[in-house]
């Protein structure tokens, strides 16, 4: 299966979208796909990004061990059929 929508690139983004780039860069380390293939519709994207740091960054507010959530990735990814 393709990927319908592709990623806005960093060199793409600009104005919200840029702002939310430079956001999850500085958040979380990086831009995962997902928010870059969301940012065809930055609002939604901003909004799942909020949800990300809640969920994942102690200092926002998460509370869930990080082993526990990386199990659950990896539990997710491999009943969805992910590759990678």
């Amino acid at each position: 299966m393709s990927q319908r929508l592709r990623g806005i690139s960093d060199d793409e983004a600009m104005g919200l979208v840029k702002e939310i780039f430079d956001a999850s860069n500085q958040l979380l380390g990086r831009t995962a796909n997902l928010v870059r293939i969301l940012a065809h519709s930055p609002h939604l994207a901003k909004w799942f990004l909020g949800l990300v740091v809640a969920v994942r960054q102690p200092n926002a507010g998460a509370v869930s061990d990080a082993r526990l959530r990386n199990l659950a990735t990896l539990k997710t990814s491999t009943l969805n059929g992910c590759r990678y």
